[in-house]
């Protein structure tokens, strides 16, 4: 059997409340591109980025849903960049927690994306790859070997942004700082900066300071600087944010 290829695929997700839904939608700029009320609860939003359809489930308890889908962007920077700018005018604050939320900027193993979490609780995770001579080899041994310092701190980030899993990088991380003394300065660096962005997001302000605090006090060389260069870029944005009461 013979099939012509299809030109692209369209996510359809459930919502709980439609108004809500194409709000949120058309504060990030997408188009609303049709909408029916019967026999059921139907919509269409589109975007440059991506198409997306959401249907009506009222039972729907958005903190429990697992929807989700990974949009592939080549401009990935520019996206967030908008979308932050979009969601601080119409929130007065960039969402950092709670639903619907944004989540920051990160780099993974196999690219470079940010979290946008929508009032039904779906998950949009939108990335850019890396360029393949740039690209990092993904070491699936870290989860079996968790003890190593930086095995340790790889499941967290991975847990933290690959997952959104905040509640177990937590843990990892908490139990990181508490017990190894062994850890290197860059990486009790990026431990905290990383612990700090995770407190932040639960809107726990003066856990995210003491952290921050903790790391400014860290001693490190010019070349360990120069190693978490895009951590220190991290924690200023935290303390931007912090300092704004964002």
């Amino acid at each position: 059997m013979s099939m012509e290829p299809s030109p692209s695929v369209i996510p359809l997700l459930p919502c709980k409340s439609i108004d809500e839904q194409l709000d949120f939608y058309e504060t990030l700029g997408f188009e609303i591109t049709y909408r029916q009320a019967k026999p059921n609860i139907y919509a269409c939003v589109r975007h440059p980025i991506v198409e997306l359809h959401f249907f009506g489930l009222k039972q729907l308890v958005p903190a429990e849903s697992y929807a989700m889908c990974y949009i592939h962007v080549p401009n990935v920077d520019e996206v967030y960049e908008d979308f932050c700018a979009r969601l601080k005018q119409t929130y007065h604050k960039i969402p950092r927690s709670g639903i619907p939320k944004i989540t920051r900027l990160s780099d993974l193993s196999e690219d470079r994306r940010f979290n946008l979490i929508d009032p039904a609780g779906n998950r949009l995770l939108i990335g850019q790859r890396h360029d393949s001579s740039k690209l990092k080899p993904h070491d699936e041994s870290i989860w079996e070997s968790p003890n190593r310092p930086l095995n340790t701190y790889e499941i967290a980030y991975r847990l933290a942004y690959a997952k959104d899993d905040h509640t177990a990088a937590v843990k990892v991380l908490d139990k990181m700082l508490a017990s190894d003394k062994e850890a290197a300065n860059t990486l009790r660096y990026k431990a905290l900066i990383l612990r700090a962005d995770l407190a932040f997001s639960s809107d726990d302000t003066d856990l995210a300071k003491q952290l921050l605090t903790r790391a400014k006090q860290l001693i490190l060389t010019e070349q360990e600087l120069e190693q978490v260069r895009g951590d220190m870029d991290k924690m200023n944005e935290l303390l931007g944010s912090l300092e704004r009461g964002m």
